[in-house]
């Protein structure tokens, strides 16, 4: 980030392109540890809640009478 930062103050375009593309790198490898953290965390064992979290989406699936929507006042019926 640093190196970005140096090369934006310059006016050399080819050092900004190339502290960019290392700064993208970075964030690609860091992503990628990331994602493979939470695989990991994710495949080592239950949940800690129990498996709630199943029987929740089981209890939103059955909710068909909930409906979604907006309140829009209008603002003629106030005057």
């Amino acid at each position: 980030m640093d190196a970005l930062k140096s090369a934006l103050a310059g006016d050399d375009d080819d050092a900004v392109k190339t502290a960019f593309d290392k700064l993208n790198e970075s964030q690609g490898k860091l992503g990628e540890a990331i994602y493979a953290s939470s695989q990991a965390d994710a495949a080592s064992g239950p949940s800690a809640d129990g498996g709630a979290s199943d029987q929740t989406a089981g209890a939103t699936n059955s909710d068909d009478d909930v409906v979604d929507a907006e309140v829009v006042e209008d603002e003629d019926a106030k005057r």
